[in-house]
């Protein structure tokens, strides 16, 4: 079992939207929390800020949920409970 150093509060701020708006909102919301972790100092958050529109064979939606994979690797290296 894993000694957890810290938890980060998150998962309230992502959205079941899959709008553009909603998304680029969403992930935003997320970079402005993670910003203030001191164990996410570490962690690149331009991603979080800009996320691309989308086209035919890639949708934000997308985007949002490999940045959000990247958050919960980083996460689980270094021992950040993600709630």
């Amino acid at each position: 079992m894993a000694n957890w150093r810290t938890t980060v509060k998150v998962k309230h701020l992502f959205t079941e939207e899959e709008d553009y708006e909603s998304i680029a909102k969403s992930m935003n919301a997320v970079a402005d929390v993670l910003a203030k972790e001191v164990l996410f100092n570490r962690f690149d958050l331009k991603p979080f800020r800009s996320i691309p529109t989308g086209d035919d064979f890639f949708a934000p939606i997308d985007y949002a949920n490999k940045l959000l994979d990247r958050m919960y690797d980083y996460a689980d290296e270094n021992l950040i409970w993600i709630a």
